[in-house]
Order: structure tokens, then sequence, then C-alpha cells
């Protein structure tokens, strides 16, 4: 059974200028990032489907069964 691998989404253009200036700039005057609620809640479903194909993989290979990563 392969499993799919989804593409990172990537910030390009104006939105990854403005991304970088704001990082810079709460970095050089000490500022607290504060994320929206909606971000946090995407990264917390990021992070359980990850814990969820690394525990699938873990039982996989506790099986003894061969992965092939395409």
């Amino acid at each position: 059974m392969a499993l799919e691998i989804r593409d990172i989404p990537v910030l390009t253009g104006e939105t990854a200028e403005r991304f970088v200036e704001e990082a810079e700039r709460n970095a050089r005057e000490g500022h607290v990032v504060t994320f929206p609620e909606e971000f946090v809640r995407s990264v917390e479903r990021m992070m359980e489907r990850s814990r969820k194909i690394q525990r699938e993989l873990d039982e996989r290979i506790r099986r003894g069964e061969t992965i092939v990563f395409q």
C-alpha cells in the first residue's frame, strides 16, 4: 500500500516578502508572534496526520513489512 505524499505549501511573491519582513521586524524588536486560531488548528491537524502516518509506518515495520517510498 503506497502512502500519498502531499505537496507542501510554499509562500511566494508578495506574501513571502511580507512574511520575511514581519519575521525580521519581530526578531529585531523582540516581539512574540501570535498566530491566528485557524492557523493553530491547521498545524494541529497537520501534526496529527503526521503522527498517524508515523504510527502506521512503525506498525508495518514491527510486522516486518517492506516499505517502499516512490
